[in-house]
């Protein structure tokens, strides 16, 4: 971990943060709510609601957070490949740099990557990479590999606890993996920006510690030509969210998909969220995210 060293700050107490509104989607809101309806994300045929969300500056708890309790934490961390501007390439030195760190980080016995939004990046009006980009209607194997123009502003877990091992078997099955067995398996996601602060639509998590489970409903998400179950999490005021404004390229998010050890845990919901109410000035927001299946023997 030579590279990657936890950022450290004082940490107040989470009542008092500074704090922003943002407006985040919900899933399935309450019988009689009068939360605004919401178009429903692409590959769902389930309700939607607008709310109001009190979301919270992270950055003077950030050495406080961890991925076992809220989910989710922020490492510093240099990649050489930020200076290249072709898409294609920059995926695959990305992952080449990333997949070795991860294995180290975690320090797993192997790591393999996920076929299906292995490597994602968005643009949202910016122009540092060249290339094509999709508005995410395109799933063909070209759609995949574009950029997308668009971020996920609705709350959501990437898999629900049933699909965490099955996406994993699913993916190696595709890229030809061996097929090994394993005493542990990790869902880590990454996220970083590429563009300069402040960005206008940051991603913003929920603390996993703060969600109960009658908060979380399944449902199938059809992506890729495939169907995924992933958990969505209905609104509740008791739920903390955060964010850190102004993040940097050398800063790194990680969390959890999904892990064996802790099967049936809500981990951290995320969501993207328009945050020019507090900079109108800011800077289109451009992201790289990964996936990655980090094993145990």
């Amino acid at each position: 971990m030579e590279n990657a060293q936890r950022i450290s700050a004082a940490a107040p107490s989470r009542e008092h943060l500074a704090c922003v509104q943002g407006r985040i989607s919900f899933a399935e809101p309450a019988l009689g709510d009068r939360a605004p309806a919401s178009v429903a994300p692409y590959g769902y045929e389930i309700p939607f609601a607008d709310y109001e969300v009190t979301i919270r500056d992270a950055r003077p708890i950030v050495d406080g957070l961890s991925l076992d309790k809220e989910g989710f934490t922020l490492i510093q961390h240099k990649v050489s490949c930020l200076v290249e501007r072709d898409p294609e390439i920059f995926k695959r030195r990305y992952l080449d740099e990333m997949t070795p760190f991860i294995k180290d980080y975690f320090k797993a016995s192997w790591v393999t990557t996920s076929d299906l939004g292995g490597v994602s990046l968005r643009s949202l009006g910016g122009a540092f990479f060249r290339g094509p980009t999709t508005d995410g209607t395109d799933q063909t194997d070209a759609g995949k590999r574009a950029i997308r123009k668009f971020g996920a502003s609705y709350a959501h877990c990437d898999y629900s606890p049933v699909a965490g091992p099955q996406v994993a078997a699913r993916d190696n099955q595709v890229q030809g993996n061996e097929i090994r067995a394993y005493s542990r398996l990790m869902i880590i996601q990454t996220w970083r920006v590429l563009s300069p602060p402040p960005q206008d639509f940051p991603l913003a998590f929920c603390d996993a510690s703060s969600i109960s489970e009658t908060d979380l409903v399944e449902a199938p998400q059809i992506k890729y030509g495939t169907s995924i179950r992933i958990s969505l999490p209905r609104y509740n005021p008791a739920q903390r969210w955060y964010y850190l404004p102004d993040m940097k390229p050398d800063e790194l998010y990680l969390f959890k998909g999904y892990d064996s050890e802790m099967h049936y845990k809500p981990w951290a919901p995320h969501s993207a969220f328009d945050n020019r109410r507090t900079y109108p000035d800011a800077k289109p927001r451009e992201s790289v995210e990964t996936r990655f299946f980090v094993y145990y023997e």
